[in-house]
């Protein structure tokens, strides 16, 4: 599966609860008055059965008594935990595809790079102070015609256990791919600020973070009161990290054709057929191959 699919796998269902919160949000469900008696028998309920009726601006539903939905579910703090499903996901997206995306193209850039594949910047190589070889591992390295293969097993081993759920992440793997300034280049085709794009993202993971650890309580504070949150500050993140994440794909395959030609123009310098193809087509004793009458 490519990376942008194991991105869309995870991502819809982050704007799958962004839709059904907008259809599901209400200023109190009906259960008496003119409109509810008047689905009644569009339904075929009878004047016995409870129904609860949800009407908004994009959306008119009845609910059955065979639900079996307690009323309060459809409250506004219950609905709340529809978004903070979605900031779930988004980030859940966001860590998948990150990794997929160096699982998928890492070998490529190995291959052209090959010793100076590993950037020198300053958040990788923090990010690997704890990748450690051992004995066995520098052995096969020297002895085995797989040793690409080997490390970047060894190194998506190491990124699977550490994480990348964080704005290091993004430009970790944007730099091990061969994209020069990560944030930088993603803003810049986002028509966006960097600090402005990170600062977003960040606040996503965070608040990720809050809601699977913390059960959405802030972390600084002690209060014990769950944090509010919005439909407006939801979409506008869950989207910005959606962006975030097509915007790399694409730096990612633009270096991806570079790394490509590169390695198929080595190729052909190593192919003794082409070059026995090229020697063919060269003018004897280097003259220029023009008969001059």
């Amino acid at each position: 599966m490519a990376p942008r699919e194991v991105f869309y796998e995870s991502f819809r269902i982050a704007d799958l609860m962004l839709h059904v919160h907008r259809l599901l949000e209400n200023d109190g469900v009906k259960t008496q008055g003119d409109l509810v008696q008047g689905l009644r028998p569009l339904v075929g309920a009878s004047s016995e059965e409870e129904i609860q009726v949800i009407l908004n601006p994009i959306f008119l539903g009845c609910i059955r008594a065979s639900a079996d939905l307690p009323p309060s579910t459809l409250k506004r703090d219950s609905l709340a935990n529809l978004l903070r499903q979605a900031v779930v996901s988004a980030c859940t997206a966001y860590e998948t595809f990150l990794l997929a995306e160096l699982s998928d193209r890492l070998e490529l850039v190995m291959q052209v790079k090959q010793r100076d594949f590993l950037p020198t910047h300053d958040d990788v190589k923090g990010y690997f102070t704890e990748l450690t070889f051992n004995l066995s591992d520098v052995a096969r390295m020297m002895t085995t015609e797989d040793n690409i293969l080997f490390l970047k097993q060894k190194i998506l081993g190491f990124v699977g256990f550490k994480n990348l759920g964080s704005i290091k992440g993004l430009s970790i793997v944007g730099y091990l791919l061969g994209v020069e300034a990560p944030w930088k280049d993603v803003a810049q085709k986002l028509k966006a600020e960097p600090e402005e794009i990170k600062k977003r993202v960040n606040a996503c993971i965070e608040r990720r973070n809050d809601i699977v650890h913390r059960a959405d309580k802030p972390a600084a504070g002690g209060s014990l009161e769950k944090q509010e949150i919005e439909y407006a500050w939801t979409k506008l993140t869950v989207d910005t990290v959606g962006a975030v994440c097509l915007a790399l794909d694409e730096l990612i395959v633009n270096r991806e054709f570079d790394f490509t030609a590169i390695l198929k123009a080595r190729q052909e310098d190593n192919d003794p057929h082409v070059n026995k193809e090229t020697e063919k087509n060269q003018p004897l004793n280097g003259s220029s191959g023009v008969i001059n009458g």
